[in-house]
């Protein structure tokens, strides 16, 4: 309806962002919106430690992808609400306050999957939908001209999470091999839609269906105790075999170009070993600002993302990224004796020296320069943008934990030492046979048959 006629002069009012009419509507009061923004911001901050709980031991490789994308989205979603409650009359303090008992039995339960189908199920069949609903109702029934600030920070969030979702739907399809699978995911996600009911949904206003009961927990009550080995899925072998040394491949200015761009590559492509191993970092380590787990967890998708380059450089040339040995050694060596701070200091200490510019990115980036890979070039381009970057979040968050910089590297170069002894030890658990010279030959001819293609055409 129309309560007046307005002379606006032909333009919209209300800088457009809605009419007349739905900027009289009530809306929500303060408290009931922050009330259900808690309720959001535990969701997101809850579905960031789940991935970093599980990235290291779910075996799929292209799940581990994923996950260090969505766990830095999922951070990035919970700074954005943890500010916009800031900002509505709330002081930043008690921000990670468990809102609900249910919402935190239904998260409980969702952590303790046992098969990466179960926590596929968990996250992208039950809990990001729901989260995606409860925001939609929000901006549906909030005031859009003096809830403004809420609307847009819901909007954005709504992008990204309902893209998550589909990726999540087919890779629970991918996994549903046989009817016993499917069987498990239905009674999984039926299992984890009890607790979900319970707590009225992630806005508290989901109604019960007529059938609903409740379900016996999985947890015993006692912390969630996470597996933190690395674990790669069968199309990989080998995953001990450290025969390939890579920085003195590319380091060798007596070898070919191609050759040398070629261990940058599969160099990038083996960082898939630094998700594994931060992670356990990022879930373990309890009581810090959460600008540490947003930044950390922005350091882990940067790392995936290499792996990523090099398995898109392996295949530009027509080689499988599973074929050859991926070793994790280094991680597997920190994982299972080194603590959540001894692992982010053996982090840092490589990073920082990769800084120098003869020695370090700088010096790889004019490797793939000197080689035809333009795409191998661009990816060392934004892997060295991307190092400079986690030195920073290093130094930042580390320098604070010791005396001075001298005491840290200090630290940093014992647990290096005792690193490298243990991977040594775990290195025999392979034959070490000999691999490079048939990747090379075999990416080689790859490239080869790319350019006649390219030349015929």
């Amino acid at each position: 309806m129309t309560r007046v006629a307005l002379n606006n002069l032909g333009l919209l009012p209300l800088a457009g962002i809605c009419s007349y009419e739905d900027a009289c509507k009530v809306g929500y009061d303060i408290d009931h919106n922050v009330n259900l923004l808690r309720r959001y911001l535990y969701s997101e901050t809850q579905l960031n430690q789940i991935f970093a709980a599980h990235i290291a031991h779910i075996p799929e490789w292209e799940v581990k992808g994923a996950f260090g994308l969505h766990m830095w989205l999922d951070a990035e979603h919970s700074a954005a609400l943890r500010k916009r409650i800031t900002e509505m009359r709330e002081p930043p303090l008690h921000l990670d306050k468990v809102p609900d008992e249910q919402i935190e039995a239904l998260f409980h339960e969702v952590i303790r999957a046992e098969s990466t189908l179960e926590l596929l199920v968990g996250i992208y069949r039950v809990v990001k939908p729901e989260l995606v609903r409860s925001m939609r109702k929000h901006l549906a029934e909030t005031n859009p001209l003096v809830d403004h600030p809420t609307c847009r920070v819901l909007k954005l969030i709504l992008v990204e999470e309902e893209e998550m979702i589909p990726w999540g739907e087919a890779a629970v399809q991918a996994l549903i091999r046989t009817d016993a699978d499917g069987i498990a995911a239905q009674q999984w996600q039926q299992h984890l839609e009890s607790f979900l009911y319970a707590a009225g949904g992630i806005s508290g206003d989901l109604a019960k269906p007529a059938d609903w009961h409740s379900s016996v927990p999985r947890t015993d009550g006692k912390p969630y105790s996470m597996k933190v080995e690395p674990r790669r899925d069968a199309r990989f072998t080998d995953t001990y075999n450290s025969t390939a040394n890579f920085d003195q491949y590319y380091f060798d200015a007596d070898r070919p170009a191609d050759e040398r761009t070629y261990a940058l590559l599969f160099k990038r492509l083996r960082e898939m070993d630094v998700p594994e191993w931060m992670g356990p970092i990022i879930y373990q380590t309890k009581g810090k600002p959460w600008e540490y787990y947003q930044e950390l967890s922005r350091q882990l998708w940067d790392e995936a993302r290499h792996s990523m380059m090099g398995e898109v450089g392996l295949y530009q040339d027509g080689v499988e990224f599973y074929k050859y040995p991926v070793e994790f050694l280094t991680t597997m060596a920190l994982n299972r004796t080194a603590t959540p701070l001894e692992a982010h200091l053996v982090l840092w200490y490589i990073e920082q020296g990769l800084m120098p510019k003869a020695t370090g990115k700088h010096f790889e980036w004019a490797v793939a320069k000197e080689s035809d890979n333009e795409l191998a070039k661009t990816f060392q381009d934004y892997d060295w943008a991307d190092e400079v970057l986690h030195a920073q979040i290093g130094r930042k968050w580390l320098v604070p934990e010791y005396k001075d910089m001298e005491e840290l590297k200090q630290q940093a170069a014992i647990v290096m030492k005792r690193n490298l002894e243990e991977k040594d030890r775990l290195s025999r658990q392979s034959d070490l046979k000999e691999w490079w010279p048939n990747f090379l030959a075999e990416i080689r001819a790859g490239r080869e048959r790319t350019r006649d293609r390219v030349s015929s055409s």
